[in-house]
């Protein structure tokens, strides 16, 4: 049975999320001990956080969660903070806004738990130009290589079309941010339909946990 850990939220919510949890079929760990904070992705592969956590002691946790493969959920009573959270934690991150129905909250945690599970490993081998896809080797050309390297420079981070053009194309007009479109549909063919994210209004995500 999964565990699901809760850290740091004030004690009725965290009893109405434990009750839906457990609907669920999930077990429920509760702790505030964030010193030496650690998680066992076997056993508790998702953590919900209190987004009022001040920042010097969320990010941590949070970049440290990520490089671990742990998805996040965030919860705020603040719908207004919604935009924000997903602008700053990018990654395998959600945000769950107060009051909520049990099954928005299972919905959010099985979408965080199951894009964990989807994802597969991938390597890149700078100096022979090689891309493995869970020690499969993946055939690309120079351009979608040149591309994906420049995603991979910046796990989880949004990027432009524009910043793409310059960086791996060597553009500097910015008329023709249509390629970018073209050669991110044929990574997607071959490294996953979920590997690179759209974000809206801005670009692309190369999803990495």
């Amino acid at each position: 049975m999964t565990t699901i850990l809760i850290l740091n939220y004030d004690d009725s919510t965290t009893r109405k999320l434990q009750a839906c949890l457990r609907l669920g079929k999930y077990r429920v760990t509760v702790s505030n001990a964030y010193d030496k904070m650690s998680v066992d992705i076997k056993t508790q592969p998702l953590v919900i956080l209190d987004a009022r956590m001040k920042w010097t002691t969320c990010r941590p946790l949070f970049e440290q969660f990520q490089r671990q493969g742990c998805p996040v959920l965030f919860v705020t009573s603040d719908r207004n903070m919604v935009g924000h959270l997903r602008a700053l934690y990018t990654g395998s991150s959600d945000v769950l806004t107060l009051p909520f129905l049990p099954k928005a909250l299972l919905s959010k945690v099985t979408g965080l738990l199951d894009t964990r599970q989807e994802l597969r490993k991938l390597t890149v081998n700078e100096q022979e130009r090689v891309v493995m896809l869970d020690g499969q080797r993946v055939e690309l050309t120079a351009q979608e290589y040149a591309l994906l390297f420049v995603l991979m420079e910046n796990p989880d981070t949004a990027l432009s079309r524009e910043h793409l053009l310059r960086q791996a194309w060597g553009y500097q007009s910015m008329g023709e941010t249509r390629t970018v479109d073209v050669h991110v549909q044929r990574l997607r063919k071959k490294l996953g339909d979920d590997r690179i994210e759209t974000v809206y209004k801005c670009g692309y995500r190369l999803k990495m946990a």
